[in-house]
């Protein structure tokens, strides 16, 4: 699997065929399928193996700069996420994204809820290390998801990293306001 990893954040998924991929990770088709039963299941262990790296990547991150709050979680996984050697990690996901809208590329519904599960996982758990706060408003947390995802995919367009950094400092500064409202 790691290899298959390796070879889809270095190529992409939108032209990807079976046999090549096979070829370059030293198996056959015919194992691939014989494991994965089809293209989309070999996608989605793929897709939460990338999940896994990086949570890793993130709680090894948070364990050298443990701060609790929610702002400094999201600094750090901004940080990390636009650095060179992650940024394929993103590419990546956003590619398959995109293709799945456009029902090239079919998944489970749990493999769909996955991918976003997680992200609202890793914002929900940042949230409780913040410490006690008044209960988050409904819909709170996927708004905070949407708009970094939303910020690492313009980035990942346009290249821009200073502004879209500052918009992301914006959030989070509305975000803190928010908590603060809601602690008082």
């Amino acid at each position: 699997m790691e290899a298959i990893v390796d070879v889809l954040l270095e190529d992409g998924v939108a032209d990807l065929s079976l046999r090549p991929l096979a070829e370059r990770v030293g198996t056959s088709a015919r194992l691939l399928i014989y494991h994965f039963d089809s293209k989309e299941d070999l996608l989605a262990a793929a897709l939460a193996r990338v999940r896994a790296r990086i949570a890793m990547a993130l709680k090894a991150l948070a364990q050298t700069d443990p701060s609790p709050s929610l702002g400094a979680a999201l600094t750090r996984f901004w940080l990390w996420a636009t650095d060179e050697p992650n940024q394929k990690y993103f590419r990546l996901l956003f590619e398959i994204d995109g293709l799945a809208m456009h029902d090239q590329l079919r998944f489970s519904t749990q493999a769909r809820n996955e991918s976003t599960s997680a992200w609202l996982n890793l914002i929900r758990n940042a949230q409780a290390l913040s410490g006690p706060s008044a209960a988050a408003p409904p819909g709170r947390t996927r708004l905070i998801w949407a708009a970094v995802a939303g910020l690492l995919q313009d980035y990942l367009t346009t290249g821009d990293h200073e502004r879209t950094t500052e918009a992301l400092h914006y959030f989070l500064s509305l975000i803190a306001k928010d908590e603060q409202a809601r602690a008082d």
